[in-house]
């Protein structure tokens, strides 16, 4: 019975309630003008009245086709509760023994049917407004020229008419009201099983979510942690303050733990200062940064090394044995951007020597560029002997070091590169102030130069001035 049902009106997947409560009632309605077709037929009505309820056959046949099959609502519905209160109504009250005939019955189907599947306010309410207009009308008609309704032969075809047309009324009533119940059960017992499993993906959904969170949790615990330790690892900035005139240093790393890092220590007369751009940002950044400073640690206090040209091939090495890059082309391009200086304060001298990082030397507010070896500390397609720049230093002379990170960033009105440029010119018109002051400007406008852009890398500058 089910599968007839469904077959018949559709399933909750296929249509709404309404909509299969619509295809119902147009089933009802084909199969009672069939039967009042037989009825007036019998009772030798007019043949107009046969002839109306057959074409009503028809025609809500071909509109449930419409609805079943076309999967189409409003026009077969209203095409239906209109043809009905406007042509077939009127046509069989007039035919049919007015309101002395079984035809006033249909009117509750009619009222039944509209209430059941309109769903729209206003449209329910203009229905509702034309069928009392409609039976309103017909009564006034009746009243005012009772010669032109059509009467039934006999006593006997009136009440065996009306007593017909009451149980087909009746069972058709029935069969709307099981079909609507059997149909709203079933709706109801389909959206139970849909909320239990939605209940169930809710649980699955918190239980992924908590799971997550809890992992999220412990990633930002190990972050900061990891962050603790490279913090550690770098040099206190007390060595700054006790072996230069003044400086200034600006670390801003990509996310918590970066890949850029500095380094700088004092050995007998000399004072080592190191910045550096390690392969990646973040987790891995930072390994590769702590890395970094270890092998410096290694190569400047231990091995006593102080030239900058023989640190960086040095650097190099180790590098090269640690990430185990002997073999170019079967290893990554893991490695550094370095520029490291010594100052030795006996003879007033800077060296210099740089890994794809430049300095820049504020002179007597003239910028001096001093360019490095365009390789990295790592293995490279040409590996040369990086050189060594030694610069004579006067008093106020100022020095800066900065990553890729600072020139790379994208930002203003025409989204560009900051730019070498930019640097240049921002050092250049705070020469003449503080160190602090020239760190605050340039914080200001590169973050103002960065706007709501990403952070291209980590970025890092420092400014030293010596004597």
């Amino acid at each position: 019975m089910n599968k007839l049902v469904t077959k018949f009106l559709g399933n909750s997947k296929e249509f709404p309630l309404n909509h299969r409560i619509s295809n119902a009632a147009l089933i009802l309605g084909a199969l009672l003008g069939i039967q009042a077709s037989v009825s007036n037929y019998m009772l030798n009505l007019p043949m107009i009245t046969v002839y109306t309820t057959l074409g009503m056959t028809v025609i809500l046949s071909i509109l449930y086709y419409f609805s079943r099959v076309k999967a189409n609502f409003k026009f077969p519905t209203y095409t239906a509760i209109l043809i009905n209160m406007l042509i077939y109504t009127p046509i069989m009250w007039i035919s049919n023994g007015g309101s002395s005939g079984g035809f006033q019955y249909y009117f509750f189907v009619y009222a039944t049917f509209i209430i059941a599947v309109v769903k729209n306010k206003k449209v329910l309410k203009l229905f509702i407004s034309i069928t009392v207009i409609v039976f309103i009308a017909l009564l006034f008609y009746e009243y005012t020229f009772p010669e032109r309704i059509l009467g039934y032969p006999s006593r006997e075809d009136k009440y065996g008419d009306l007593f017909i047309g009451f149980i087909f009324v009746l069972f058709g009533v029935i069969y709307l009201f099981y079909t609507y119940t059997e149909l709203y059960d079933r709706t109801n017992l389909e959206l139970s099983f849909k909320n239990t499993e939605l209940k169930k993906q809710n649980i699955q959904l918190f239980q992924h979510q908590s799971k997550i969170e809890n992992q999220n949790i412990h990633i930002t615990d190990s972050i900061k942690y990891a962050q603790k330790i490279q913090k550690a690892v770098f040099p206190s900035v007390d060595l700054l303050k006790r072996n230069t005139k003044d400086y200034f240093l600006l670390y801003l790393p990509r996310e918590k733990i970066g890949g850029d890092f500095y380094y700088f220590t004092k050995i007998n007369n000399c004072f080592v200062t190191a910045v550096a751009d390690s392969t990646g940002h973040g987790v891995p950044g930072g390994f590769m940064s702590m890395l970094g400073i270890t092998i410096l640690e290694e190569i400047i206090k231990r091995k006593n090394i102080l030239n900058a040209a023989e640190i960086l091939n040095k650097f190099r090495e180790e590098i090269i044995n640690s990430l185990d890059q002997k073999n170019i082309r079967s290893t990554t391009n893991d490695g550094f951007d370095v520029a490291i200086c010594i100052f030795d304060s006996q003879t007033k001298q800077l060296n210099y020597a740089g890994a794809n990082l430049p300095l820049i030397l504020m002179k007597q507010k003239e910028i001096i560029s001093y360019s490095p070896d365009n390789m990295p500390v790592g293995t490279y397609i040409t590996m040369k002997p990086f050189k060594n720049n030694y610069i004579d230093i006067s008093k106020d002379d100022t020095f800066y070091l900065f990553t890729d990170g600072v020139t790379d960033q994208f930002g203003g009105e025409k989204d560009q590169k900051f730019s070498f440029h930019r640097l240049k010119k921002i050092l250049t018109d705070n020469s003449d102030e503080p160190m602090f002051i020239q760190k605050e400007q340039f914080k200001k406008i590169f973050r103002k130069w960065k706007g709501k852009q990403k952070r291209t890398d980590d970025a890092l500058i420092l400014g030293v001035k010596l004597i």
